[in-house]
């Protein structure tokens, strides 16, 4: 009974979530389903005596009211937690871009960009997916747990693409010094 609800009143649900939203593009998607997700998971019988009633239209928007304003929801930790990390992580970049363009050039810097170019042209002599995790666990500063729940991808398996990527640029810097 309460599939068919669902099947039927779905427009009618997405409409509210709009409603909760303000219209604000993904969210109200996502929250329409979050709460379709909650009531299909739940109580059974609660939620047919519910449809049966005509009481069913207050407790979706009771949820939907619960799930978007709160902070620990399921909608907010699925949906919100993802995008303040990645506010967060943009935040921390930019203030490092800015820390870095107001550093002069001195020799350490002319130094330090060297090994960054050296380091940058070995990166091409490696793999796709050892490169781009490489680049992005040193360059975008993340964790390795961060990386794994970001990219859904093993953290043994992120592990060892960046470390094999490593050791390599280590090898090539020690045979760079022997040639000298």
């Amino acid at each position: 009974m309460i599939q068919k609800y669902v099947r039927e009143q779905y427009g009618e649900i997405l409409e509210v979530a709009k409603v909760i939203t303000k219209g604000r593009a993904p969210d109200y998607e996502d929250l329409a389903h979050e709460v379709m997700v909650l009531l299909l998971e739940g109580n059974r019988d609660k939620m047919n005596l519910l449809v049966k009633k005509g009481a069913i239209k207050w407790y979706i928007i009771r949820s939907m009211m619960n799930q978007y304003r709160s902070s620990t929801s399921r909608y907010d930790k699925k949906y919100r937690k993802q995008t303040k990390f990645i506010r967060k992580e943009k935040k921390a970049l930019k203030e490092h871009m800015t820390f870095l363009a107001k550093l002069d050039l001195t020799d350490s810097k002319k130094l330090d960009e060297k090994v960054l170019d050296f380091i940058t042209e070995k990166l091409n002599d490696v793999g796709w997916f050892e490169k781009n995790c490489f680049d992005i666990y040193y360059w975008d500063m993340l964790t390795l747990d961060s990386m794994s729940e970001l990219t859904g991808i093993s953290r043994n398996t992120l592990y060892r693409a960046i470390r094999d990527t490593r050791n390599h640029i280590q090898d090539e810097i020690k045979e760079s010094r022997l040639r000298r």
